[in-house]
């Protein structure tokens, strides 16, 4: 069992996580309500393109994902498809707060670096606009207003999420 820990240093877990539980902590956090809940995600081309043939070269990329409770299926921005030079594998029509969009599918494998969380391999993404700027990620992937990917339902789903609100802490095991 992996366990993430963002809290804010008011705030300490009580008991103490079990021996062999990654723990992340955040020294500086941003307030969750200004931000929302970011998570540093690792999304590279996925392994079933990879054994294609001819088989697509490994290229991955560090982005910053927001939670995003409801969206079905995580998004990755347009740009980090282009960027990844990702090959659609569908297409769908999203219902998005601006209304219906007509985008591609993608398949990705994903890690959540210094987590322990687990990673998924050939998971099928939708695309976005979200305002994602590839070049200040490159330059620093941990801005948690530069989000280039939403994590949708269907990773959440296989968590246990713990939103602790007066103590700006999350806790995440899956």
């Amino acid at each position: 069992m992996s366990h993430l820990h963002h809290f804010n240093l008011n705030f300490q877990l009580m008991p103490p996580p079990q021996a062999q539980t990654q723990v992340m902590m955040a020294v500086n956090p941003i307030g969750l309500m200004q931000l929302g809940f970011n998570l540093a995600m690792e999304i590279s081309t996925s392994t079933l393109f990879r054994q294609g043939n001819p088989p697509q070269p490994l290229k991955s990329i560090v982005v910053m994902a927001h939670f995003d409770t409801g969206a079905s299926i995580t998004c990755l921005d347009d740009s980090l498809a282009t960027h990844l030079q990702l090959t659609p594998v569908g297409s769908m029509i999203q219902h998005t707060a601006a209304g219906p969009r007509q985008s591609n599918n993608y398949s990705v494998d994903i890690s959540f670096p210094n987590t322990g969380l687990t990673a998924r391999q050939n998971l099928q993404v939708g695309s976005a606009s979200l305002n994602f700027n590839i070049q200040n990620a490159l330059a620093n992937a941990n801005d948690p207003r530069n989000f280039g990917v939403l994590i949708g339902r269907d990773i959440m789903s296989a968590w246990n999420i713990v939103w602790n609100g007066p103590s700006s802490t999350i806790l995440i095991s899956d």
